[in-house]
C-alpha cells in the first residue's frame, strides 16, 4: 500500500447512477427483514461493493432487520467521514507507508466502536461522530501512538538524549569554568552516533528497540573497544591456551579457528573493527577470507593475541575529543602562523596614559646614588616601576587580545610572548643610549644625579615593545623547523615542584627574571648561590626538552636523550659560570660552572664523535679538542667544578656571591640553543646525503 486510498468495511447503497439504495429496495417480499439471498441478488444486479452480511447482522440471526439496516446506512456515511481523511493521512506519513495499513485498521475499529457504544438516535450517529470532534481526535492519537514508535522517531529520541548526556559539561575545566563542549567536537559525537544508530537499527531483529538501541549507544561511546570485547578476549585466550604446548595443524588449528571465529564476530557485533592478516573484519566474509589464509596454529594464535593487544583502550567519546582537539589546534596554529607581526603592534594613539605621573606635564625620574653607578641603578629601578604600570600594561594586552579575538584566536597562545616581549622592551629602553642621564659625584659629595624623561621613555617603551614583538612573531613564524625561545615561561625557574614561587633571602624568585634584579649576598661564601641556580636551570629542562623533541621531528631527525642531555648539561654549566659570581674570603674574584676545554664536554653519554663535531663545526660552538673518544664526562659537572673552586678559595667573613638570573638563564637559552640547532642541522643533512 503505497497510501491510505479510504477504507470500504461497510460497502456502499449508492448505486453507479446515484440511486440511493433503501431497506425497501433489498426487501423484495416486505416481510420487514433482508435475506441473504435478498442481499446478494440486490448487491449483484446494482454492482456494489458488499460486505459480509456478519457485519451488518448485530444479533447474528442471518437476516438483517430495519434497525441494523439503519446502522449500517450510518456506518457508511461515517466510513465516508474517515475516507474524506486521505490526504491529511497521506501526508502525515510520507514515506512511512509501511503503517498505512494499521493506520487503516485501527480508523474502522474506530467506527465499530464508536457504533457499539451509541446510545442516541440512530439516524442522527454519523452526524455526532463528526460533530463530536470524536474521528478527528482518535485520528490524531492513532497517528501519535503510531510515530511514536516508529524507527526513526525511536532513533530521533534517543540520540537526543545520549547526545545531551555525551555533550553535557563533566567535572574538567568546561564544568568549572561554565563553558560548553566545543561546537565541532559536539557535532563529530552527533554524526558519529546518528551513523551507528542507522548501523544498528537496519540489522535489529529485537521487541524493545528503544531500550536496546540506547543501551548499544551507550556502550558504544562510553566504553573502549578492549572493554565491549573483555569477555570475548578471555574466552579466546582460554580457548587457545587449551592446547597445551603444541596446536597441531589438524583438529587443533580447526577448533582454534572457531575460537577465532567467535571473538571476530562479538567484534562485528560491538561496532569494533579489527585486522586480522592484513585483512579488515567488518563482513562475516571477511571473517571466512582472513582465517583462511592460516594453516599454523602458532602463528594463528599469535595473530589473534596481537589483535586483541592492539585494542584500543580509550573510549570512542575520549577519542573524538582529543581528535578534535588536535584539528582546533592545529587549525589555531596555522590561523596564527598567517598573522604578520606588524598586526601585534599597538597604537599609541588609543592608550590613555593620564595614570602615568609626569607623562603630560615634562615631568622627570630624579634619583641620587653613590656616583653615577648608583644614580643609574636607581633610576633604572624607578623606570622599571613606572613602564610596569598594570594600567599600561593592561591596555597594550588589551590590544592585541582584541586583534586575536576577531580571528579566533585565544590570547593565550602568546601570553608567555607578550610577557618577555613586554619586559625585553623595559629593559632595551632602559638601556638605550641617552635615556637616562646625569653625572658621578662632585667635589666631597658622594652622591651622582640621573634623570629620566618620562613621556620620552614611555613613548620609547611603546616603540621598541612594537618592534620587538613584531620582530619575533615573524621569526616565530618563518619556520618550523628552527628552535623559538622566545615562548619559554622563566618563571617556571623559580618555582618549587608544585608550582609555588620559590623564595630566598625573602625574595620571589620566580619574579627576578622579568625584573632584572640581582640577588647579592655577603659573608655566606662566593658559591651561595650555585644551588638554587642549578635548581633553576633544571626547572627549565622540561620546556627545553620538549622544543628540542619538536625540532627533531620537524625535521625528520631522530631525538638522541643522550645528545640532549650532553648539550643541556654544557649550557647549564656555561649559564652558571656568567650567572653566578662571588669573592672569596682573600678578595679573589672567581666564577663558577666553567665547562673544561671550551665547550668540548664531548660524548660521555655516548654521542657519535663525527656527529658533534660535525655539528661543532657548524656552530662554532663545540670547536676544541675532545678527551678522548669519549670527551669530557660531565660526571659530577658543575659540583665537582665548584667543590674544587670552593675548597681552592673557602669562603670567610668577607666573601660575597651575586646571582644574575637574566644573565643566568638568557645564556643557557641562547647556549642550548645554538648547539642543538647545530647538531639538529647536521643530522639532517648526513640523512640528506644517505638518501
Amino acid at each position: 500500500m503505497s497510501g491510505f486510498s479510504g477504507i470500504n468495511q461497510f460497502g456502499s447503497l449508492t448505486t453507479q447512477s446515484g440511486q440511493r439504495l433503501t431497506f425497501k429496495d433489498f426487501d423484495k417480499d416486505g416481510d420487514g427483514k433482508i435475506t441473504q439471498e435478498e442481499y446478494d441478488t440486490v448487491m449483484n444486479e446494482m454492482k456494489l461493493d458488499s460486505v459480509e452480511l456478519s457485519s451488518v447482522d448485530k444479533n447474528s440471526d442471518k437476516e438483517i432487520s430495519e434497525d441494523e439496516f439503519a446502522q449500517w446506512e450510518q456506518k457508511i456515511q461515517m466510513q465516508d467521514k474517515v475516507n474524506a481523511l486521505a490526504g491529511t493521512i497521506n501526508k502525515d506519513f510520507a514515506g512511512k507507508s509501511e503503517y498505512i495499513s494499521q493506520v487503516t485498521a485501527e480508523l474502522k475499529d474506530c467506527i465499530d466502536e464508536f457504533a457499539n457504544d451509541y446510545q442516541g438516535d440512530i439516524s442522527k450517529m454519523a452526524q455526532h461522530f463528526t460533530e463530536s470532534n470524536y474521528l478527528q481526535a482518535q485520528y490524531q492519537y492513532i497517528k501519535t501512538k503510531i510515530l511514536r514508535n516508529t524507527p526513526d522517531t525511536i532513533k530521533s529520541n534517543v540520540l537526543d538524549e545520549i547526545y545531551t548526556d555525551l555533550t553535557a559539561p563533566t567535572v574538567d575545566s568546561r564544568e568549572e569554568s561554565g563553558e560548553s563542549m566545543p561546537a565541532d567536537t559536539a557535532k563529530r559525537i552527533a554524526k558519529e552516533l546518528e551513523a551507528e544508530a542507522d548501523k544498528f537499527i537496519k540489522a535489529y531483529k529485537g521487541e524493545n528497540l528503544q531500550t536496546d538501541l540506547k543501551a548499544h549507544l551507550e556502550e558504544y561511546m562510553n566504553k573502549s573497544d578492549a572493554e565491549k570485547l573483555k569477555d570475548a578476549a578471555d574466552a579466546f585466550n582460554t580457548g587457545a591456551n587449551s592446547f597445551g604446548a603444541m596446536i597441531d595443524n589438524g583438529a587443533d588449528l580447526k577448533q582454534l579457528k572457531e575460537y577465532a571465529k567467535e571473538f571476530l564476530l562479538a567484534a562485528l557485533d560491538k561496532g569494533v573493527t579489527v585486522k586480522l592478516g592484513g585483512t579488515a573484519i567488518k563482513t562475516e566474509a571477511a571473517i571466512t577470507t582472513a582465517l583462511k589464509k592460516f594453516s599454523d596454529g602458532d602463528e594463528l594464535k599469535a595473530a589473534m593475541e596481537e589483535v586483541i593487544a592492539g585494542l584500543n583502550t580509550e573510549t570512542l567519546k575520549n577519542t573524538l575529543i582529543k581528535e578534535e582537539e588536535i584539528k582546533a589546534q592545529e587549525a589555531a596554529d596555522k590561523a596564527f602562523t598567517d598573522i604578520k607581526g606588524d598586526a601585534y603592534k599597538v597604537d599609541p594613539s588609543l592608550i590613555d596614559y593620564s595614570s602615568i605621573d609626569g607623562y603630560f606635564n615634562n615631568g622627570e625620574i630624579y634619583e641620587r646614588g653613590k656616583g653615577w653607578g648608583g644614580s643609574r641603578d636607581k633610576a633604572y629601578a624607578k623606570g622599571q616601576e613606572v613602564l610596569n604600570n598594570s594600567n599600561l600594561k593592561s591596555q597594550m594586552k588589551a590590544q592585541i587580545e582584541s586583534m586575536l579575538e576577531a580571528k579566533g584566536i585565544p590570547f593565550e597562545k602568546i601570553e608567555t610572548v607578550f610577557e618577555n616581549i613586554y619586559n625585553q622592551s623595559v629593559a632595551d629602553t632602559l638601556n638605550a643610549e641617552g635615556m637616562i642621564t646625569g653625572r658621578g659625584a662632585r667635589g666631597l659629595s658622594k652622591k651622582g644625579k640621573a634623570y629620566i624623561n618620562i613621556k620620552n621613555m614611555v613613548d620609547s617603551f611603546v616603540n621598541t615593545f612594537n618592534t620587538n614583538i613584531a620582530k619575533a612573531i615573524d621569526e616565530m613564524n618563518a619556520s618550523d623547523k628552527d628552535m623559538d625561545t622566545i615562548d619559554l615561561d622563566y618563571t617556571q625557574a623559580g618555582k618549587d615542584e608544585n608550582g609555588n614561587p620559590i623564595t630566598q633571602d625573602g625574595v620571589d624568585i620566580s619574579t627576578l627574571y622579568a625584573s632584572g634584579k640581582t640577588l647579592t649576598t655577603k659573608k655566606k661564601g662566593e658559591d651561595y648561590y650555585v644551588s638554587l641556580a642549578e635548581k633553576m636551570i633544571d626547572n627549565m629542562k622540561s620546556q627545553l626538552l620538549k622544543k628540542a623533541k619538536a625540532m627533531c621531528d620537524s625535521n625528520g631527525v631522530t631525538f638522541d636523550n643522550k645528545v640532549f642531555d650532553t648539550m643541556f648539561n654544557n649550557a647549564k654549566s656555561i649559564a652558571i659560570n656568567k650567572g653566578v659570581t662571588g669573592v672569596n674570603a682573600e678578595g679573589a674574584s672567581v666564577s663558577f660552572g666553567g665547562i673544561a676545554a671550551g665547550t668540548g664536554a664531548g660524548v660521555a653519554g655516548g654521542v657519535a664523535h663525527a656527529a658533534i663535531t660535525v655539528a661543532a663545526a657548524k656552530a662554532g660552538g663545540l670547536a676544541g679538542s675532545f678527551g678522548g673518544p669519549a670527551g669530557i664526562a660531565i660526571g659530577a659537572g658543575i659540583g665537582a667544578i665548584v667543590g674544587g673552586i670552593a675548597s681552592l678559595f673557602g669562603s670567610g667573613n668577607h666573601s660575597s656571591c651575586t646571582l644574575d638570573t637574566k644573565t643566568l638563564l638568557d645564556t643557557l637559552t641562547n647556549e642550548f640553543k645554538t648547539n642543538y640547532t647545530a647538531w639538529v642541522e647536521a643530522e639532517a643533512a648526513e640523512a640528506k646525503n644517505k638518501k
